[in-house]
């Protein structure tokens, strides 16, 4: 082990982040223990976790078997033992089957050290990234519903529309609205009211479970569901299914009445100049047909070719 003083060495050891110094082949020369530690909990190679191990290998066998961080790592820290910059950092995910996990990797040349020893460090930086993620989810989601939010729905409809355009696939959009959901609201409160917004979100949450759907409340009492790659007899299908669903809840009020939910479905192959506006300004008037034809229905409209 390379010689450093007791005191160093236990300030060093003390130290939650994981530290290598290696040499300009990539060898581990030097680990501390939270280096040693993080491999035994990890279940980590030798090659990794000990002294005498090449780091840069374990990263070139991982970057061989597919992983792209590994390659981006071993890169920068070849550009830093080469001497063609001065230090490298990547954040990067390490995530376990009990936590997300994200780390920062820092190379740079060690001090004192003449140019031909380097320090890798990993900071764990896992509670700024939740944070980030959470700030990140309350900017795209509506805070009662959870759903999508109106600016969440748009970015997402207008790349579906991208996305079918490309592939000349269909894409379906349902629009909601409560039926005489002021009058329900009104009579019972609003934490009734709130109640049924949430109730029929999880709803629309249940049939939207692809990677192209997106159940989205657009504001009030209006709501939404994007169907990516969705033809117009499926997306009548699941349509009827919200519709039924959604009475079978049995929420009344006013002595017999119940609440229902009018649905415009609209489905297309959209081409390039049909953006999201086109889509649901139909999905609009289909939405518009069923409330005067007297709500508790659906209307769809067919644009596919």
């Amino acid at each position: 082990m390379h010689d450093r003083s007791g005191l160093h060495s236990m300030v060093i050891d003390s130290l939650e982040d994981q530290i290598a110094v290696i040499d300009q082949t990539g060898m581990i020369v030097d680990v501390n223990a939270a280096w040693q530690q993080f491999g035994v909990d990890n279940g980590l190679s030798a090659e990794f976790a000990s002294v005498g191990g090449n780091y840069l290998d374990v990263l070139r066998a991982s970057s061989v078997s597919g992983d792209s961080l590994a390659a981006k790592a071993a890169q920068g820290i070849s550009e830093v033992l080469n001497g063609k910059r001065a230090s490298f950092y990547l954040e990067y995910p390490c995530h376990s089957p009990e936590k997300k996990r994200w780390f920062l990797m820092r190379v740079v040349s060690l001090k004192g050290g003449e140019g031909s020893l380097f320090v890798i460090s990993h900071h764990n930086i896992t509670e700024r990234k939740l944070a980030e993620e959470k700030v990140e989810y309350l900017a795209l989601h509506d805070p009662l519903t959870s759903l999508a939010n109106r600016r969440h729905f748009n970015v997402t409809l207008s790349n579906e529309i991208r996305r079918s355009v490309r592939n000349e696939s269909a894409l379906s959009l349902i629009v909601i609205d409560i039926d005489n959901f002021k009058d329900y609201n009104d009579q019972l409160g609003h934490l009734a009211g709130d109640e049924c917004l949430i109730r029929v979100g999880q709803v629309l949450r249940a049939y939207s479970h692809r990677a192209g759907d997106l159940a989205a409340r657009l504001g009030g009492d209006e709501l939404a569901l994007i169907l990516g790659g969705t033809h117009g007899g499926e997306a009548r299908e699941i349509a009827d299914a919200i519709h039924k669903t959604v009475y079978d809840l049995g929420m009344v009020y006013g002595g017999s009445k119940r609440i229902t939910i009018s649905m415009g479905v609209v489905s297309a192959i959209p081409h390039m100049d049909q953006g999201e506006d086109f889509l649901l300004e139909e999905a609009d008037k289909a939405l518009y047909r069923a409330k005067s034809a007297g709500r508790n229905c659906v209307v769809h409209e067919q644009l596919e070719k």
